[in-house]
């Protein structure tokens, strides 16, 4: 249990809650880590506030050095079902990759930082098109942020699916270590969220704490901690497993959690030590692994077959009047029958009495089902109304 901090660092600690700008909330973590005692019982307090320093500082630094002109050269316009960005070091094969899954003829060049922009194309898995944009690389084969970083990044944040690449033939660990806490650093984590939180500030009542799921620490230490941080009066809502570090860090700095794979290019390249390192480490966090290599074109292929996968897409084919159109409408995996309306048209959706369907999703071929059956890839559905 931490022990209770000074009323001055907590005074600071409130006013980082108020802040709204990046220079205000650094201003604020300043003037309140020296404030706060070093020993055992603030130990772990401390970290979570130099961490949170440290990223806001980077971000500062990067918001700074980018320069932005008339013409946004790192501008392009979403299309396809989704949108996949290749985001990873200089050379480690992001324009291979893209000119082998799409017909864009992206440079390829033995040189580093051939590509100064975002170079986006269409990608076709059966009938659905998937946009893939190789981005300028965030770092040097030497590990160091290239001019590009911070809008490399801006952009992989909107992204459905950020496919991270490093090289095979240059120490492919660290490049994804590094890759893994510059995207931290932006306020990104990798992989699937098993969590949502929400910290609804109040003016009265104290902290009280709504759990739908597991709290896996008490409510009087989550009490604490949030007190000493500013906040004495919120509601809490937990859903999915979560504990105090999560609640904090919610509050001191939230993270984008974004859908990622990680791919290594001239992976005939690569030590057989370090790919077992990097397997190993993508596996610790539940990240699926591709090895691409230009001796096995058929590596890239598949790869883009598991980006579909990734995406947890869908594709339904609509039929009228027995005639079924071959262009699918793509949505996402779990989509119902009356969701699928709803995207075609609203009337339809309103005045839906029943629909008919075709695929895995039913036992029975022509099957009549209702608007909440949940369909599923390659489905054929009619409606009616």
């Amino acid at each position: 249990m931490p022990t209770n901090l000074p009323a001055e660092a907590q005074a600071k600690l409130a006013k980082y809650q108020e802040a709204r700008t990046i220079e205000e909330k650094i201003k604020a973590l300043e003037e309140a880590l020296p404030l706060i005692p070093d020993h055992k019982g603030t130990e772990k307090m401390r970290a979570q506030l130099k961490t949170t320093l440290a990223k806001l500082r980077k971000e500062l630094e990067r918001k700074k050095s980018t320069k932005v002109s008339r013409t946004d050269v790192f501008a392009f316009r979403k299309e396809g079902a989704a949108t996949v960005v290749l985001l990873g070091a200089a050379n480690s094969g992001k324009s291979t990759f893209l000119r082998a899954v799409t017909n864009a003829k992206a440079e390829v060049s033995e040189y580093e930082l051939t590509t100064t922009k975002p170079v986006p194309a269409m990608m076709f898995y059966e009938d659905a098109g998937i946009q893939i944009v190789e981005l300028p690389a965030v770092i040097t084969s030497k590990l160091e942020e290239t001019p590009f970083a911070s809008r490399s990044l801006a952009a992989a944040r909107t992204a459905d699916l950020i496919v991270i690449m490093v090289d095979g033939a240059n120490d492919p660990v660290q490049q994804f270590e590094k890759i893994v806490e510059t995207l931290s650093d932006s306020g990104m984590a990798l992989g699937v969220k098993n969590y949502e939180i929400t910290v609804e500030k109040k003016d009265s009542g104290g902290i009280r704490l709504v759990v739908f799921g597991k709290f896996r620490d008490s409510y009087d230490e989550l009490k604490q901690q949030l007190n000493q941080i500013g906040i004495r009066n919120a509601v809490v809502k937990i859903y999915g497993e979560a504990g105090i570090d999560e609640v904090v860090e919610e509050v001191l700095r939230p993270l984008v959690f974004k859908k990622a794979v990680v791919a290594l290019g001239r992976s005939d390249r690569c030590q057989p030590e370090n790919l077992n390192i990097l397997w190993r480490r993508v596996e610790q966090m539940n990240l699926p692994l591709f090895t691409l290599s230009q001796l096995n074109p058929d590596s890239y292929r598949k790869m883009g077959e598991r980006i579909f996968q990734q995406l947890e897409l869908i594709r339904i084919y609509t039929q009228k009047d027995g005639v079924v159109n071959r262009k699918p409408v793509v949505l996402k995996k779990g989509t119902t029958v009356g969701e699928l309306a709803e995207v075609i048209h609203r009337e339809i959706a309103k005045e839906l009495k029943y629909a008919k369907v075709w695929g895995k999703s039913v036992k029975i071929q022509g099957q009549q089902v209702g608007p909440s059956h949940v369909l599923m890839d390659g489905d054929t559905v009619e409606l009616f109304v």
